[in-house]
């Protein structure tokens, strides 16, 4: 329970931003090269921030960092503060002047086909704003976007993140859904739904960030001569899957809206599918954004069904 909340004050609203940065960084001495701020000095305004609100928000010693539930509380209520204020900024920075400035977005190659792809919609609603503004699209997979916004070529991409990705990013915003499903070239097929979808001794392109997901759906352990290739481009898992040699987790967008569609047949699609969550994600907190920036920001989160 928070005791003094009405006594909150400006000088705790940089205790709660770098509270927030702290448990993201998980830990205080972690925390000290995101914030530029000593050990002593974070610990200091962590201390003086929960005597403001009369709770203890972690434990912190030789076992390591651990927000208390208090503390996890306090941290989610920062986090919508937080973007409330951004907000709050970004409108006075409309109603002060012009919006003006030059948007960096990466997107994940192979999405043109999805119908539930909101960036087209968001790009037109962002140049509806102003006639100074830009924007820049890079079209690739993660690791050249992700590189590019390490090396801040990029303000954002929109990427599908696995889980051991996530807590990379200091903001992950999801957007909307891609649908997979385990396709295999017409005469494969029929010859694996004759054998009553026995998997048994077929080559599977099986990686990426739904590697476990995959092998899970399949229920892989069952076979002991089915072939698993460490790979998930989609571009390669079309073509070998049009080869008739491998059956491979391909994105259903673009098979039904291509000619692949009359070549290539989904088996057990109920069954053997799965989604994918894409993401806008920021390499620094959302504040850090420039207004232009965060424009197209709101402009994605408007149209998102997320």
């Amino acid at each position: 329970m928070i005791n003094n909340a009405g006594k909150l004050d400006k000088r705790d609203l940089r205790r709660l931003e770098l509270f927030c940065e702290i448990v993201e960084q998980n830990g205080i001495s972690n925390a000290t090269h995101s914030t530029g701020l000593s050990q002593p000095v974070l610990s200091n305004q962590l201390i003086e921030l929960e005597k403001s609100l009369g709770i203890t928000l972690c434990k912190r010693g030789r076992s390591g960092f651990e927000l208390t539930s208090e503390g996890h509380t306090v941290y989610r209520y920062a986090n919508e503060l937080s973007s409330v204020l951004s907000d709050f900024s970004f409108k006075l920075k409309g109603v002060k002047s012009t919006l003006t400035g030059h948007v960096r977005v990466g997107i994940l190659d192979n999405t043109i086909t999805l119908q539930d792809n909101i960036i087209p919609s968001a790009i037109e609603k962002f140049y509806q704003l102003s006639d100074s503004v830009d924007v820049t699209l890079e079209v690739g997979d993660y690791t050249f976007l992700s590189e590019k916004l390490s090396k801040n070529q990029l303000d954002m991409m929109i990427v599908v993140l696995g889980d051991y990705n996530t807590n990379h990013y200091a903001h992950v915003q999801p957007l909307f859904y891609e649908k997979s499903r385990l396709f295999a070239r017409k005469d494969v097929a029929n010859d694996i739904i004759r054998n009553d979808y026995s998997l048994s001794g077929q080559r599977i392109n099986i990686g990426g960030y739904s590697a476990k997901i995959m092998q899970e759906i399949l229920q892989i352990e069952q076979y002991d001569d089915v072939k698993l290739i460490d790979g998930w481009n989609v571009e390669s898992g079309v073509i070998l899957t049009m080869a008739g040699t491998h059956l491979s987790f391909l994105p259903t967008h673009l098979i039904e809206n291509n000619h692949f569609q009359d070549k290539l047949i989904a088996l057990k699609p109920t069954k053997w599918e799965f989604s994918s969550e894409f993401s806008l994600v920021l390499k620094s907190p959302k504040n850090t954004l420039t207004p232009a920036a965060m424009a197209f920001y709101h402009c994605l989160l408007e149209l998102s069904p997320l």
